[in-house]
């Protein structure tokens, strides 16, 4: 009777393994940064394995890199600040002195809210590749137009700082015409390139489209370069099949390095 018992638990354990292991979801690696198509969005964040990352997304330049450990289903929320209940004072007859004002630089701070994850639907989500190692992505948020999230990859190497990455989002041909030389850039096609100028110098960017056997000239201007950035060009038509463009550009910069020991700093004060 007792192995007769055993036998049929261990049949259960067997049926049971398989869908556990089915609703377990698939935890996945990858390296990020977003930016958002619209406006900044703050008060939001990013659902982990055991936790959320809250941050603030630019619309000008890529957010600082964030290593993702999470579900393969990413998802970006909304956040809500929650007010924390104040811890009774043991001496209730003794007022509560004013606090002084921080000076610049002091390390003193004032609370930092309590944040947690809001029961809105999520403002974006998009699957990464599971079983593949770890993915390095730009994220492109765009609310309200399909998932909310559009994956760019950024495979170390391919896009290094001093260089530009063009993203041609019109329904015809463009050239980019750069100190470097000239760079076709096909419909709903991206291509980088570096300048070609030197640091801290200004070089000529010239944007040409091409509508039918005609090319014209779409932009031109001045651009500052420098070899420690790196810019994405998302380049939209102004008007089907005019030629005409619109461009959002947004800078990636390097993480705050501290200042070097011995820089000299301001008075001090008196």
């Amino acid at each position: 009777m007792r192995s007769e018992l055993g036998s049929l638990l261990m049949m259960v354990a067997a049926g049971l393994a398989p869908s556990l292991a089915a609703d377990k979801p698939v935890m996945v690696d990858a390296r990020i940064k977003l930016v958002s198509a619209v406006n900044a969005l703050g008060g939001v964040g990013i659902q982990l394995e055991k936790s959320t990352h809250v941050l603030m997304v630019p619309s000008d330049m890529l957010t600082e890199e964030i290593a993702y450990h999470g579900p393969a289903r990413l998802q970006l929320i909304q956040m809500e600040s929650v007010n924390t209940p104040a811890q009774a004072d043991p001496k209730a007859e003794t007022k509560e002195r004013p606090t002084k004002r921080a000076l610049a630089g002091s390390t003193t701070s004032a609370k930092k809210p309590v944040y947690v994850p809001s029961a809105k639907p999520p403002i974006g989500w998009i699957d990464l590749p599971a079983n593949q190692g770890t993915s390095h992505l730009i994220l492109l948020i765009n609310p309200g137009k399909d998932n909310g999230i559009t994956a760019i990859t950024d495979t170390p190497g391919s896009f290094p700082p001093g260089s530009n990455r063009y993203f041609n989002l019109c329904p015809f041909p463009l050239k980019v015409k750069l100190p470097s030389g000239d760079q076709p850039v096909p419909a709903g096609a991206a291509k980088v390139a570096r300048p070609g100028a030197s640091n801290t110098e200004f070089y000529d960017l010239v944007i040409t489209s091409k509508v039918g056997e005609e090319e014209l000239t779409a932009f031109s201007g001045r651009i500052f370069h420098q070899e420690r950035i790196r810019k994405l060009y998302f380049i939209y038509p102004a008007a089907a099949q005019s030629g005409r463009i619109r461009m959002k550009v947004i800078e990636d910069r390097p993480e705050y390095e501290k200042p070097p020991a011995g820089l000299p700093t301001g008075p001090k004060e008196q």
